[in-house]
């Protein structure tokens, strides 16, 4: 038999083209460095090639085999990339693939892939995109110190492949030599670099940013311990290459950063912004503060020193090197510890590691810090341990654990409820060489610490400035505070070393005590030598240096900490500060730290009297109440009345305290303004502020009977005074100024006298 024969097609396969939006996460970021596919590079390109919105062509056709027998196809078409600016639209391709309302996704960085995705199996390849993200996407568009945010790393090692099949889909075949070496040397020397981000500005972005972090403002935070944190993570080269996807709490990848650096981040008690400390070998032990059972310490209630035999003694830490998209492992071991007793081996994950240099001066520092034997003790302190703060170090003298010195580091900080701290501290490996006991072979010296309670005999009561309610009320409150109305503040000195705190008592006159609340001693001190009314530089004798800004009282005088000498104990400060006036003081005059001062936070009229008990506390016992000194105060409004002039000048000398004879006499002065310097301590030397809506001066010249021979009101800064010396009198006469405002006079007066004299006319 014979018949016609027929060709039919024979489908062998199928080519995939699919359009692909994926979203890489926020944005907008600084650029996209490679692409992958299946662990094939799809793309990889020059420095900041990819760092604004584009559209480019990929031809890799042949990626995964292509189209012969067992492969599959490759990536073939366009790619759209949109980094997330805030001024950006979706194109027309997204629109008409998405159809309806399309976002611009705004925020987001986005991909559009159309074309080729794979032959003969339906599922594309996983893509993955290498990016980098430094000073772009802050909050606002506000980096904080972007001199030090980008930590530029090199990985010269890893093994790069795939840069030739780029340059071959990105060149004509006609290209030559020199292009093709041109392209490959700047495409391998960017893949090679690393990105990575200050560790530092991370942790402000996590405390600052207000869609994914905390949401603080700047002035939430002490800028200067990140600032001074960032600077040596920078010489370090301490550079982290981290995501966050959120699918763990902010406060478990804030804890993740500060592992890989070895830090602590903390609420700094004094002034309860956020701070940043690094645990480094960078403190100068004879200036640590030195505590001991008589100036803080009440007890030390454990003693858990690790074993000699379970500390590792080899530490194995994983890293991700971005360059390969791998991880890593770099080990680190104490040689003659595995001798000793075996290999005791430890492994911890540090993926935000970009480099092999940096996970092993990792592994070193956490094999250091795992050594055997070391010293953990829980401290129960006074209100003295408060200037601790967490991973800050402190020495220790315990005679009964015949420690003579010892460093310990802070690990955690609780306060009791009787007002002491439990500090757990940890021997500091940085400081072993500075540890020393003493002899048990002898019978020791120690003496149990005396916890009785003693009588408070260092207190001053004030009436709160308007600068503390302003800082310690809020607007509303502050505007319910009756015109005559006021508060107490209390500044106390503890009677003996291991006073915790005290109770505070109360009353109006007429009233009975109550108790209101537990207030905590002052740092405190002595003045060394006397101070006219204009010195700013002065030695004082205290256990505790105030801070710079800090405010302290001596005798009735606000001051303006400006500078410290730490080591002289010399400080300098600017002087009559709000509503004081700058006066001498004589040596061994108390120094109290006024930002410290409590209060029983009852509002009193003025003119009353009110009286003042301090029950002192210790850990076994509280002060009779019968047996407490009472001090009183007698109330006079001064929240209400107008701060007294700054820079008084007779003739142009200064707060004169006395004044030569002359053709005559200029009273000079300028502005203050109470409601405008809010909580600021500006001294008496600074240029007008003000004047308060209202305030006019008042200026009197008095007799030696106090008798007023002449006065004026005047809003005049510059008043020439109606006196003429005469050599033909010895009548004696008295300057004063003060501020009116509203009927309220200022809290303070200048005074002043003239030489012999008389009013002319």
């Amino acid at each position: 038999m014979g018949g016609k024969s027929s060709k039919k097609k024979v489908t062998v396969g199928y080519r995939y083209y699919w359009d692909l939006f994926a979203g890489l996460g926020r944005g907008p970021i600084n650029s996209i460095v490679a692409i992958l596919a299946d662990k094939k590079i799809v793309y990889i390109g020059k420095k900041d090639e990819l760092s604004t919105n584009t559209s480019f062509y990929i031809n890799k056709p042949n990626l995964f085999g292509g189209e012969d027998t067992g492969g599959e196809g490759g990536i073939q078409g366009t790619l759209d990339i949109f980094m997330g600016e805030k001024n950006q639209v979706p194109s027309d391709k997204l629109k008409n693939l998405l159809k309806g309302l399309v976002p611009g996704f705004r925020g987001i960085v986005t991909t559009l892939f159309s074309g080729l995705v794979s032959c003969y199996s339906a599922s594309p390849k996983p893509w993955v995109y290498r990016v980098r993200r430094t000073n772009k996407g802050w909050d606002n568009n506000k980096v904080w110190y972007p001199e030090k945010c980008l930590i530029l790393l090199h990985d010269d090692t890893a093994e790069v492949t795939g840069i030739n099949e780029e340059i071959n889909a990105r060149l004509p075949k006609k290209a030559s030599e020199a292009e093709k070496n041109a392209l490959y040397r700047e495409i391998e020397s960017n893949i090679r670099e690393i990105h990575a981000m200050n560790p530092a500005h991370i942790l402000i972005e996590c405390a600052t940013n207000r869609d994914w972090g905390r949401g603080l403002s700047f002035d939430d935070i002490d800028l200067e311990s990140f600032k001074q944190s960032a600077d040596k993570l920078y010489d370090e080269k301490f550079g982290l290459c981290f995501r966050y996807n959120r699918q763990d709490k902010l406060d478990t990848f804030v804890q993740q950063i500060l592992d890989h650096i070895g830090a602590a981040q903390y609420a700094d008690l004094s002034t309860g912004k956020l701070k940043l400390k690094l645990i480094r070998d960078d403190y100068d032990v004879d200036k640590l503060p030195l505590f001991t059972y008589d100036n803080g310490i009440l007890s030390v209630q454990d003693d858990d020193s690790a074993s000699i035999d379970a500390a590792p003694n080899e530490v194995a830490v994983t890293y991700h090197n971005p360059v390969t998209n791998e991880d890593a492992e770099v080990r680190a071991q104490n040689l003659a510890s595995i001798q000793a007793v075996g290999l005791i081996s430890s492994s911890t994950d540090y993926k935000a590691l970009p480099t092999h240099d940096l996970a092993a001066r990792v592994a070193q520092r956490d094999l250091e810090t795992s050594v055997a034997g070391i010293t953990r003790l829980v401290i129960k302190f006074d209100r003295r341990g408060g200037v601790l703060e967490p991973a800050s170090c402190f020495r220790v003298s315990l005679p009964d654990r015949d420690i003579d010195n010892m460093i310990l580091r802070v690990g955690k900080i609780e306060e009791q409820d009787d007002g002491a701290f439990l500090i757990t501290g940890v021997q500091d490996v940085f400081g072993f060489s500075s540890t020393s006991y003493s002899s048990n072979q002898q019978g020791s010296e120690w003496i149990a610490p005396d916890q009785s309670v003693n009588i408070v005999t260092d207190v001053k009561l004030i009436e709160l400035p308007y600068a503390v309610l302003v800082n310690t009320l809020s607007t509303a409150d502050l505007a319910y505070v009756h015109e005559t109305a006021g508060y107490i503040g209390v500044m106390a000195t503890a009677p003996s070393a291991l006073s915790i705190n005290y109770l505070l008592q109360s009353r109006a006159q007429g009233a009975d005590f109550t108790t209101k609340n537990q207030g905590d001693w002052i740092p405190s001190g002595q003045l060394i030598t006397t101070i006219d009314r204009l010195t700013t530089t002065f030695e004082i004798d205290s256990d505790y240096l105030p801070k710079v800004g800090d405010g302290i009282m001596i005798d009735d005088e606000i001051m303006r900490i400006d500078t410290i000498d730490v080591e002289n104990r010399i400080i300098t400060a600017g002087r009559g500060c709000l509503d004081t006036l700058p006066s001498c003081h004589y040596a061994g005059s108390t120094i109290r730290l006024y930002d410290n001062l409590d209060t029983d936070n009852i509002e009193y009229m003025s003119g009353e009297k009110v009286d003042v008990k301090l029950l002192t506390q210790t850990s076994v016992d509280t002060l009779d109440e019968n047996i407490a000194p009472i001090e009183s105060i007698i109330m006079s409004h001064r929240q209400i009345r107008p701060y007294l002039p700054g820079k008084i000048a007779i003739n142009t000398v200064l707060y004169p305290e006395e004044i030569t004879k002359s053709d005559k006499y200029v009273l000079t002065f300028v502005h203050r303004d109470r409601v405008m310097q809010a909580d600021r301590l500006i001294d008496c030397m600074a240029d007008n502020i003000g004047p308060e809506q209202g305030t006019t001066y008042h200026i009197e010249i008095t007799d030696t009977s106090n008798n007023v021979i002449w006065q004026i009101n005047t809003a005049n800064i510059s008043i020439e005074l109606p006196y003429l010396s005469n050599a033909d009198t010895d009548d004696i006469h008295l300057l004063t100024l003060y501020s009116v405002r509203n009927g309220y006079e200022s809290l303070n007066r200048f005074t002043v006298k003239l030489p012999e004299g008389h009013i002319n006319g």
